[in-house]
């Protein structure tokens, strides 16, 4: 019947409505969520000072100096600086510059610059030197913003190069996007997930200094008859307290996770990407492998742009404005493993290709022969010889080793944002 066909249609555009009012609440409130934040915190720093700092002794106040004036100036230095330097975004070029664009730009003579402190980036090695050999990755090729040939996101009909997603709040594509967050009334991207990261570390280490030192004080409002020397009322105390403990441990098992993303790799939206693309490989014999894991150390390196071609990791104590280690557009990539099991040159019939579906690169070592893409640019041979119509195919060579002897890895499309397909390819 025409009145059950149609059902389905709309109860999907229903959702689409409710998606659409959702987003449109998030950044509605996102300047509320700003304004509660900062008189969360600034509570908290008023009521330690008053409450809880009175009660140390010079000794103590000695020995805790450096806790008392890196934690608060960390915290409120990066909740401003996160709610303040935009993600980055790969506008048109006809659209002129970023409103925002004063922290992007890199000025060493800024106060906001390590340099102007005296830390100074380390000098990148050549790859010959063991720079980006020891990881085992190559690098992208092209830094330029100009002169490539780049997806086109079918939202906003902008470029949107790898590892870019559309945020449905911003309206705008995202470098290297996370998630958004109206905690921050912004996205959480390539330039401001660092300053994100920092504050939640902070926000906790502030939590736990204010509870383990205050906790005698908590106590005390509980005992009418005990002295209170403070000036701020006990039920203000006890109240910033309890929400400083659930604060506090919420946003440290959160900047764990972020930790543990980041030492992986990955954001949290292609997380569940690489998480769907393993269970598919998984189901194929195969093993996949995230083009953007060099090693959990190397991963935390570049996050914070710190180590090898970074700055010290020093600057981690300070809130200094510091640059991505990427330009947005490319960005570092490992290679397959060694060859451990050669596969035989069979092999490749017994994979299920368009099971495999968009976003891998699947590459074993079977031998020789032409490379077998089933219209899918996959690469089965090692070869880069696929004769599949994707964007993904070829370009590296192959080795086997894992589940059945082959790896697969991600290509630079995303999944989460763009299940209605893409909007092509543009040359910028």
């Amino acid at each position: 019947m025409p009145l059950f066909s149609s059902l389905p249609g709309t109860v999907i555009r229903c959702f689409k409505r409710v998606e659409t009012f959702a987003d449109w609440i998030t950044g509605a409130a996102g300047p509320f969520f700003v304004f509660f934040c900062w008189v969360l915190i600034g509570s908290g720093g008023i009521l330690f000072f008053d409450v809880v700092a009175r009660d140390l002794n010079i000794f103590a106040l000695l020995i805790l100096s450096p806790v008392l004036i890196l934690v608060p100036l960390n915290l409120y230095t990066h909740y401003y600086l996160v709610t303040h330097v935009p993600p980055g975004h790969p506008a048109p070029r006809a659209s002129g510059p970023d409103r925002n664009v004063k922290w992007i730009i890199h000025d060493p003579k800024s106060i906001w610059s390590a340099e102007r402190w005296g830390f100074r980036r380390r000098v990148r090695l050549p790859l010959s030197q063991g720079a980006a050999g020891d990881t085992g990755y190559s690098r992208n090729g092209g830094q330029g913003e100009t002169g490539r040939r780049v997806k086109r996101c079918r939202k906003c009909d902008g470029p949107k190069p790898e590892r870019t997603h559309h945020c449905s709040v911003c309206k705008r594509c995202v470098l290297q996007m996370d998630h958004h967050c109206p905690w921050i009334n912004n996205c959480v991207g390539l330039h401001n997930q660092r300053h994100f990261v920092l504050f939640m570390a902070w926000l906790s280490l502030a939590c736990l200094v204010l509870c383990t030192l205050g906790v005698q004080r908590f106590f005390d409002t509980f005992r009418y008859s005990a002295e209170w020397p403070a000036y701020s009322p006990q039920l203000a105390f006890t109240m910033i307290w309890v929400l400083a403990a659930a604060i506090g441990f919420a946003v440290g098992v959160l900047c764990a996770w972020h930790l543990y993303m980041v030492s992986k790799g990955e954001t949290s939206i292609e997380s569940h990407d690489n998480d769907y693309l393993a269970n598919k490989a998984k189901r194929e014999g195969l093993m996949y492998l995230n083009p953007y894991d060099l090693g959990r150390r190397r991963n935390l390196e570049l996050f914070f742009n710190i180590g090898l071609g970074g700055y010290s990791p020093y600057t981690l104590l300070f809130p200094f404005l510091i640059p991505p280690s990427s330009n947005g557009w490319s960005y570092p990539r490992r290679s397959l493993p060694p060859p451990q099991h050669p596969r035989p040159p069979h092999a490749a019939s017994n994979l299920h290709a368009p099971e495999l579906g968009e976003g891998l690169i699947a590459r074993s070592n079977v031998g020789g022969g032409e490379g077998l893409g089933l219209g899918l640019g996959l690469d089965l041979t090692g070869s880069g010889a696929g004769t599949g119509g994707g964007a993904g195919g070829g370009g590296e060579e192959g080795y086997g080793g894992g589940g059945n002897g082959g790896y697969v890895m991600g290509d630079d499309g995303s999944l989460t944002d763009d299940d209605e397909g893409g909007g092509g390819w543009m040359d910028y």
